[in-house]
Formats: structure tokens, C-alpha cells, sequence
């Protein structure tokens, strides 16, 4: 008896929970296909879009070498400057040696007058020490302008190299300017940050030829 009353509600049930179950199944089912199908893929073709990569690619690298070549200026310039102050107090040696010689030999020479009371021994002893200062200083004047053309010569190519680092510096702002202009180009899709960026590069790159051109022709 409680067989019979309660076996048709239970059968009931579970064919309404199968039923539901179904139901929900193919909601779920045709709710992803209309996701997969009817949204289409309103990406736009950027043509431009696939030389960014190379662009930033182009001047990062030209960035990485101008750093280094910087670098290496920096240490030429102050090689240079180290040189320059080493020839300067050479110089400044030879130059006061010359003075002590002009100076020794100008009372050598007024100890000679004729009027001066000196055996003929003594003077003969004195004109030859004064004769002896007299014949160095041509030589220590030559190697104190020597000295003093190797000491402008550090100091012309210590400002050189400065001078070239400044350029690359700058080419190395305009290759980091360009980068960041393309980068954003890609996430805005805008073709004018794009070109803005490679122009910039561009004349990054045209800085960097003209240092090196320097560089090599002197100028």
C-alpha cells in the first residue's frame, strides 16, 4: 500500500529533474555557440602594426651600442684630461728649470763685470758655469713647449670625446623617444604615433651617423 501511493510521485519527479537537467544543457549549449559565432572579430587590419616590433627592436639595439660607446668616450676623456694635467706639470718643471738657469746665469754675469774684483781663475770658473747655464736653457725651453703642445693636444681630444658623447647622447634620447612612441602607437592603434616614433628614430639615427662621421674625418 505505501508502495502503490508513493512509486508514481517518485518516477515523476525524476522524469521533471531529467527533463530540467536537459533543459539547462541545451541553454548552456546554444548560449556558447551564439558566444562563439555571433560575435565576430572587430580587430581591424593595421598593416603598420607588424613593423613595431621591428622598429623598437632597431633602435633598442642602437640604444644598447650608443650606451656602451658613451661609456667608452667618458673613460677616453678622462684618460685625456689625466694626460693633460701630467704634461702640464712636466711643462711647468721645464719652465722653472729654464728660469733657474736664466737666473743663476744673471748673477754669474754681473759677478763679471770688468769692474768686478776677481783673479783671472775665478773668472775664467764663473763664465764657464755661466756659459754651461746658458747652453741648457734652449733645451728646457724646447721641452717645455713640447710639453705644453702635448698638453693642448690632451685637452683638444679630451674635448672631443665629449663632445661626441654629447651627440650620442642625444641620439640615444631620440631612439628612447621613438621606442616609446611606437609602444604606444601598438596600444592605441594610431598610425601617426607610429610615424612620429620612426622619425624621431630616424633622426636618432642620423645623429649617430653624423658623430661617427665626425669621429672619423676629425672634423
Amino acid at each position: 500500500m505505501f508502495r502503490s501511493r508513493w512509486l508514481p510521485n517518485v518516477f515523476g519527479a525524476r522524469s521533471k529533474t531529467i527533463a530540467m537537467i536537459a533543459t539547462i544543457k541545451k541553454f548552456i549549449s546554444g548560449f556558447m555557440e551564439s558566444g562563439q559565432t555571433a560575435v565576430p572579430d572587430k580587430t581591424p587590419d593595421v598593416p603598420w602594426l607588424k613593423y613595431v616590433a621591428m622598429l623598437t627592436g632597431i633602435l633598442a639595439a642602437i640604444s644598447g651600442f650608443l650606451a656602451v660607446r658613451s661609456t667608452n668616450l667618458s673613460n677616453d676623456a678622462i684618460y685625456e684630461s689625466n694626460q693633460a694635467v701630467l704634461a702640464q706639470a712636466q711643462a711647468s718643471d721645464a719652465w722653472s728649470e729654464y728660469q733657474a738657469d736664466s737666473i743663476k746665469a744673471r748673477i754669474l754675469e754681473t759677478q763679471l763685470v770688468p769692474s768686478s774684483p776677481l783673479n783671472a781663475a775665478d773668472r775664467k770658473a764663473l763664465a764657464a758655469d755661466d756659459k754651461e747655464f746658458r747652453a741648457r736653457q734652449p733645451q728646457s725651453k724646447h721641452w717645455a713647449e713640447t710639453k705644453t703642445a702635448e698638453r693642448d693636444a690632451h685637452l683638444n681630444n679630451g674635448l672631443s670625446h665629449l663632445a661626441e658623447k654629447d651627440l650620442l647622447g642625444y641620439a640615444g634620447l631620440a631612439m628612447q623617444l621613438g621606442i616609446a612612441l611606437a609602444s604606444v602607437a601598438a596600444l592605441i592603434r594610431k598610425p601617426a604615433a607610429f610615424y612620429a616614433g620612426a622619425t624621431v628614430g630616424m633622426i636618432g639615427i642620423a645623429i649617430t651617423a653624423y658623430a661617427f662621421l665626425s669621429h672619423i674625418t676629425g672634423l
